[in-house]
Parts: structure tokens; C-alpha cells; sequence
């Protein structure tokens, strides 16, 4: 497809960046080639769940272009109030995505669809579902509808069962260009350009960080405490490390937004230990992450990126949360 039959499909989704991965759905849509079941993967705050709800709309659409966002089934679907869509999640973040969530779901996905073609059901942040309620969609996804479609969100795929991962089609999300992130703060969202260019290297390509810490500056300062806090872990030994532990937060739904910050800050310095030319996301700090990858090299940061995503997928699978940071600070070098 060219670049400018790509843009005429691209300017009907309500979605910023991931052309390739609209361009994939709207194609299979226009040829009626639609899988049961589509995996979205990638960082939070990326857009996944926007994509999820974009093609949902498509799905049941009514207008001449899918999705139209004019027609009714589409103003539904903007508000989560069409009969043939259903969204489940765990609830806040970090929480766990039970069986009997998945139970309901099933008993709505055995009815016809009410008014579109397709019921459409998308389950967010799917990395949080625990074993019973995987193995429960498991059967769905080896037993499908013909009049159903299923979009799962997560993370990554670490924490799926393989035979979940198997049986649906993959969409892997990728961070977008800085100067995407930064043109729609400008044009959408009306930010200054100084403070949408601080933003954009911020976010690190995450459209959807941008966007809230834009809306909410808070997030800037939970970002920078977690960036400080992680940075004075590496100064200190084993005894201060854990010190700082007792001082965290013991539910994961604070956690994981720190933990995400701490990923970041690892692939930076991974980035600069490797002599690697991409633009960095902590660019605020590039001189104590310069300093970190010269004294630890390329191998010690890529085992601390490694502990740290490892640590979410503990998390996300309920593990004790102090147990689990602690691990993680023994796994940190001492520069």
C-alpha cells in the first residue's frame, strides 16, 4: 500500500502513530479475512488500548469509512455503551483478572451478536489474569465463534500462557518517533512546543505518558522521585539498598509505574554502554547515566534491564512485593 492510500486509511482511526498496524487491521477488514482472537502487545501507555477500542469500532461501524466515528455504533462504542462490546480488566492496575470475569464474558460471548455483525470483546491487560482465568479463555480461543472477535492487550507476552500466544493474532506496538509524540501534543492537545519537545523525550516514543503528564503534571514528579530513588539504590551497599526497600510501596499498583521508570533508565543506560546512537528518554540525567555505563559496561546493564522486566512479570503473577525488590537490588550492580 502507498504512503498516500496509507494516510487515507490512518485519518478515520482515532489513533496516533502505529500506521502499519491499522493499515494491517483495516485490510483484513475490507477483505473479510478477520481472525477470532488479535494479541496487542507493547509498553504501557503506548496505545493499545486506544487500538483495541479503534478496531472494535471499525468492527461494528455503520458509516461508509470504518471506523466513521459519526454513526451511532461508533459514538456507542466511543462510550463504552454498544451492545455487542464488552471490555473487562482487572480493575486498577496491578490487581488480578479473575476466572470469573472470564466466566461472564463467555456466557455474553455465547448470545448473537444484538445489533452489529460481530460481538467484540476486549480484555485489558491481559498479563494480569491469573492462571484459572488464562486456562478459562484458553478454551474460547481453541473453541471460536464464527461472530466473535476477542482483542487481548498486554505488556509483553512473557507472562501468557504460549498456547494463548499461539492462538491469536500478535499486533507488537513499538514506541513512537519523538517528533510524532511531540507534533500531537502541539496540534491535538495544544501544548506548548517547548513543553510537548520536553514531553516527547520523556515519554520515549509512549504517546499515551506524553498525553497524561501533560494533562496531569504530577506524573513528571512520580517520574522524577522514582528516577532519584533508583539512582541513590545504586550508591549505597546491600544494607542501604534494602533500607530504601522498607521505604516503597507495598501494593503494585504503585509499583509498577516506578518499575517503569526504573526499565526506562536501564535501557538508557544499555544504550550508552553500547555506543548505540539512539536518543535517550531520561535525557535530564544523561551525565549520571553516562557515568553508570562507563563504570558498569554493556553486560551488568543488560542483566539489570533483564531483573527489572523480570521483576514486573513477578509482580504481575502476585509475587511478595518486598521479597521481590529485594531480589531485584542484588541483581543491581555497584558501580
Amino acid at each position: 500500500m502507498s504512503n498516500s492510500t496509507m494516510a487515507s486509511v490512518t485519518q478515520y482511526w482515532p489513533v496516533i502513530g502505529h500506521e502499519w498496524a491499522i493499515e494491517h487491521l483495516d485490510r483484513a477488514l475490507r477483505h473479510n479475512r478477520m481472525r477470532h482472537a488479535y494479541l496487542i502487545t507493547g509498553p504501557g501507555h503506548i496505545g493499545k488500548t486506544t487500538l483495541a477500542r479503534a478496531f472494535a469500532a471499525a468492527l461494528v461501524c455503520t458509516g461508509e469509512h470504518a471506523p466513521c466515528g459519526e454513526c451511532r455504533a461508533c459514538r456507542l462504542i466511543a462510550h463504552s455503551s454498544h451492545p455487542d462490546l464488552t471490555i473487562i480488566d482487572s480493575g486498577e492496575k496491578g490487581s488480578v483478572l479473575k476466572i470469573e470475569q472470564v466466566r461472564d464474558l463467555q456466557q455474553v460471548l455465547s448470545l448473537r451478536p444484538y445489533e452489529a455483525r460481530y460481538r467484540v470483546a476486549i480484555l485489558r491487560r491481559f498479563h494480569e489474569a491469573n492462571p484459572a482465568a488464562a486456562n478459562a479463555l484458553l478454551k474460547t480461543l481453541e473453541e471460536p465463534t464464527r461472530d466473535v472477535v476477542i482483542i487481548l492487550t498486554a505488556e509483553s507476552t512473557d507472562a501468557l500462557l504460549p498456547t494463548i500466544v499461539s492462538r491469536c493474532q500478535p499486533i507488537q506496538l513499538r514506541p513512537l518517533p519523538l517528533q510524532t509524540v511531540r507534533d500531537a501534543l502541539v496540534e491535538r492537545y495544544d501544548a506548548p512546543p517547548e513543553q510537548a519537545e520536553m514531553l516527547a523525550r520523556l515519554s520515549g516514543g509512549r504517546i499515551g505518558w506524553a498525553i497524561a503528564a501533560l494533562q496531569a503534571p504530577e506524573e513528571l514528579e512520580l517520574r522524577q522521585q522514582a528516577v532519584v530513588l533508583l539512582e541513590q539504590a545504586l550508591q549505597g551497599k546491600r544494607r542501604e539498598r534494602f533500607k530504601l526497600v522498607e521505604g516503597m510501596p507495598g501494593d503494585k499498583g504503585a509499583l509498577l509505574p516506578l518499575l517503569d521508570v526504573w526499565q526506562g533508565y536501564w535501557r538508557d543506560a544499555l544504550l550508552l554502554a553500547s555506543g548505540s546512537q539512539a536518543p535517550i528518554t531520561n535525557y535530564d540525567h544523561a551525565e549520571q547515566l553516562s557515568a553508570l555505563a562507563q563504570a558498569i559496561g554493556t553486560a551488568a546493564a543488560h542483566h539489570a534491564l533483564d531483573a527489572t522486566c523480570r521483576t514486573i512479570v513477578a509482580l504481575g503473577k502476585n509475587a511478595n512485593a518486598r521479597l521481590a525488590l529485594e531480589v531485584l537490588m542484588l541483581d543491581y550492580p555497584t558501580p
